[in-house]
């Protein structure tokens, strides 16, 4: 089977192309992002490749592009419809592996994702379309998201102009926002009910919600995200690989005689790894198996705070990992021995 990779550099309006046969390319060229457009450019392809090899039958089409967000959406859309290999992949791991670059634009862009797919092809991970109930809830969550970040904003100087600002113009203020405020504690709400009616209408989301749920410190909101993220638990095998995307699981870093302290990596979901350390907080806060091993380490050992609130994310995951994996729910009668 002769493969033709074709990279796809993506943007909100246009997408620059670069079909790679060999170490050759072949065809190249910069078409609209829409759907008309994109199905007519997978034909022209199809031929190309059919020219090339001779055979249509001998011929494997491999669409390779970057994560740009809701952008990849109806080029993946087209290549699921017609049965069509897709890749998925890091910017960063794209970027690293193109060794040292000197100078870039959309069309070199475009051959240096293709030529990644062609030396990578052996270690890419075929894309596979979320179902509509996490679709549903990758759209909810990020619009709640938005919800929540507006409604801070509006509000995160409050406490500066009561305190450097007259008492008229800090009265001024708060009325002016309260309004605005009130419709967006309403909307959240809103949003949050209709993601809580969806996951109700999927038994296998709504099982994993609840063993996520059942987890000391872990609440609605990190178990919609945990979900979002994980396409309900299914694109990590292990517990360490979802804490490696989430950048609680420390990392070696040694060289020689040089023994560095372990570290987590920058490269993580932030917004996951945010969320993780909110439940680590809240579980401190009431009486649990968490809260024992804080007081353990910050009082009896003396460890430093943000190790072991880090080490707590990385349990608290970890947990919800084996709960969802084994299916039951967290048994917080049960006497744990919790590990070092």
């Amino acid at each position: 089977m002769e493969k033709f990779i074709v990279g796809g550099d993506i943007s909100k309006d246009k997408i620059n192309f670069a079909v790679q046969y060999g170490n050759q390319i072949v065809h190249e060229c910069e078409i609209k992002n829409s759907y008309a457009t994109l199905k007519s450019f997978i034909k022209e392809v199809q031929q190309i490749a059919q020219d090339q090899s001779g055979s249509v039958d001998t011929v494997q089409l491999c669409f390779v592009m970057e994560y740009t967000g809701i952008y990849n959406n109806i080029l993946l859309g087209c290549l699921v419809e017609q049965d069509i290999d897709a890749f998925v992949c890091s910017g960063l791991a794209i970027k690293n592996a193109s060794g040292l670059i000197r100078g870039k634009n959309d069309k070199i862009d475009a051959a240096r994702i293709a030529d990644y797919g062609k030396r990578h092809a052996d270690k890419l991970k075929k894309y596979e379309p979320s179902s509509e109930i996490i679709n549903q809830l990758k759209i909810m969550n990020t619009q709640r998201a938005r919800l929540v970040k507006m409604k801070t904003q509006l509000t995160q100087d409050h406490d500066d102009i009561k305190k450097f600002h007259s008492k008229e113009m800090y009265q001024m203020m708060k009325q002016s926002t309260e309004k605005v405020k009130a419709e967006l504690e309403k909307s959240i709400n809103e949003i949050e009910k209709k993601m809580m009616e969806v996951i109700d209408k999927d038994e296998a989301v709504k099982a994993n919600f609840k063993f996520a749920v059942s987890v000391p410190g872990v609440g609605k909101v990190t178990a919609i995200a945990l979900i979002c993220y994980t396409n309900n638990f299914t694109s990590f095998a292990s517990s360490k690989a979802l804490g490696s995307y989430c950048g609680v699981v420390p990392f070696e870093h040694s060289s020689g005689r040089y023994k560095g302290r372990e570290k987590v990596s920058y490269m993580a979901n932030k917004k996951l790894k945010t969320l993780l350390h909110l439940c680590a907080t809240s579980s401190i806060k009431t009486k649990s198996i968490f809260k024992e091993y804080y007081i353990r380490k910050i009082e009896i050992e003396k460890k430093n705070k943000m190790l072991v609130l880090n080490n707590l994310r990385n349990k608290i995951l970890k947990t919800v990992f084996s709960c969802v994996k084994n299916k039951t729910k967290f048994d917080r009668e049960y006497k744990y021995e919790m590990a070092a």
